[in-house]
């Protein structure tokens, strides 16, 4: 009897030729530029992803394709580089869908970040957010708190630099704690569930909290990048196993879990011993979150119990940490934020620790460099899908076809060689300011700050975004403050599944005078 061998392999050799010729030649996206392999399988672009070379990638084919046309980065996905697109694709409420990639169950139950079609995720925003996620809110009833946590961080530091000990600032290294992602972790876990988890006193990953979530990034990253395996795991009876339970000991399902208990330990203090809170933290508020005036089912309350903790896990951390990266690597940056922070302080214009608002008030160099870090080194440089409605968009003039995904990215989209000109990889926080030497006009800022993606856009752009700038422009000015800066090893800036993370930045630090 001959063998089969030979005839199943011509099968799939035929099969995918075959899904080839039809992805390149007769698919709605055919007649978009992009490369061959990308165009004709999704897997291509996993596999970018999970060797942490998804934004330098695309990045590489906005140089080669250019940034004026959208570029297909897989079968049904049109990557837009140049910022022009963005509002298009992101404030237009016909195209508010998220795409299929959200959908997968792999970042928990569905909560506000993973709901696909636009009126649910109104609906449930509406519920869930309100005044308590401004500046305003968090100035009012946060930011002693935070004093507190950066006081208790400080003190560690300079314990650190007495014994002239290096220190990893936010990476994954096994040499020493990684400090910026503990300090992040714990106003988060502070302002989600009013008490810290203890990162920062205990000097330790606490629940192992960072190292679960870190090590879920790669199988995120690939599943929700590889459609044909993204598709079953959301249709096939098999593809529940592949997703995330609160029985994990690790990444996504680790966090659901320890949700989980969060939620039922506050449902049980409010029931037994009439827990309530002077100024509600986060968690609260999705408690007491009505639609159309009946509260979140349990499963909502966990789902969203689990998107506090993920949203908050090393996002900020990785911000403050590739801003001291670019301020410890460009000495004359580093110099004039120390001279910025000297005069405001010798005109008693400066707390200790520093207020968010003296910051933004007094420290427009300091606020510029952010801003820069930012633009270069995203901490979500993620795909924010949107799928196109059925009759089809029009997207920065090109006619997008119906049920198509577009996404931009933040790490292209912020080296824009023509708004970012002539230097759109160059750290150069002067860029940001307006009426001095290296600045911009007021109509080219007023574009700068259109084009920032790093939080997201339109009605989906992160409610968390003033958390996180609150930390950032508290902590810093006061680390500069007191402490010089010695880069012993630069590290580098990551991407996992869409995630920035820091790895190998090593410093000592030494009390200034």
């Amino acid at each position: 009897m001959p063998s089969l061998g030979p005839l199943v392999a011509a099968s799939v050799f035929s099969a995918l030729l075959l899904r080839v010729i039809y992805n390149l030649y007769f698919h709605p996206l055919s007649r978009f530029q992009g490369p061959w392999y990308a165009a004709s399988f999704s897997i291509s672009h996993a596999i970018v992803s999970v060797l942490k070379k998804e934004p330098q990638w695309m990045l590489s084919l906005a140089k080669h394709y250019g940034t004026d046309k959208p570029i297909r980065i897989a079968p049904n996905v049109l990557l837009f580089p140049q910022p022009a697109a963005l509002k298009d694709i992101y404030c237009n409420p016909k195209c508010d869908t998220k795409s299929e990639f959200y959908g997968t169950g792999v970042l928990g139950p569905p909560h506000l970040f993973a709901t696909l079609a636009s009126n649910d995720h109104k609906i449930l925003r509406k519920a869930l957010g309100g005044p308590h996620w401004s500046i305003g809110a968090m100035k009012r009833n946060w930011e002693s708190r935070f004093d507190s946590q950066i006081q208790q961080f400080l003190q560690q530091m300079i314990d650190v630099a007495e014994k002239n000990e290096p220190v990893v600032l936010c990476d994954r290294m096994v040499t020493s704690h990684p400090e910026k992602s503990e300090f992040a972790a714990d106003i988060m876990t502070m302002v989600c569930f009013s008490e810290p988890w203890g990162f920062v006193s205990n000097k330790a990953d606490q629940r192992e909290l960072l190292r679960t979530w870190r090590n879920g990034q790669i199988a995120l990253s690939f599943l929700t990048r590889f459609r044909w395996l993204r598709d079953r795991v959301t249709r096939a009876w098999w593809g529940p196993y592949l997703q995330p339970s609160p029985e994990d000991k690790f990444g996504v399902g680790y966090i659901m879990g320890e949700a989980n208990r969060q939620v039922a330990e506050r449902e049980r203090r409010i029931d037994e011993e009439g827990y309530s809170q002077e100024y509600p933290d986060l968690m609260q508020f999705c408690l007491e979150a009505r639609i159309d005036g009946q509260p979140l089912t349990l499963d909502q309350k966990r789902a969203h119990a689990t998107l506090l903790i993920i949203a908050g896990a090393d996002t900020t951390a990785t911000t403050l940490c590739c801003t001291m990266r670019f301020l410890m690597k460009n000495p004359a940056v580093l110099a004039r934020v120390r001279a910025e922070l000297a005069t405001a302080e010798s005109a008693g214009r400066l707390s200790t620790p520093i207020q968010h608002e003296e910051t933004r008030e007094n420290l427009p160099f300091f606020v510029a460099c952010v801003k820069e870090s930012i633009r270069l080194n995203p901490s979500a440089a993620q795909l924010f899908g949107r799928v196109a409605p059925a009759g089809g968009v029009a997207v920065d003039g090109k006619w997008i076809p119906g049920g198509s995904e577009m996404t931009s990215l933040s790490y292209v989209v912020h080296r824009d060689p023509v708004l970012y000109a002539p230097d759109p990889e160059v750290y150069r926080p002067e860029r940001w300011l307006e009426g001095e030497a290296g600045g911009n006009t007021k109509e080219v800022l007023a574009e700068m700050e259109a084009a920032s993606f790093g939080f997201g856009m339109g009605p989906r752009v992160c409610m968390g975004k003033d958390i996180a700038m609150m930390e950032i422009y508290k902590l810093i000015p006061e680390f500069v403050r007191r402490f010089d800066l010695e880069m012993e090893q630069e590290g580098r800036y990551v991407v996992i599944g869409g995630m920035g993370i820091n790895e190998g930045l090593l410093a000592r630090l030494h009390l200034r005078a």
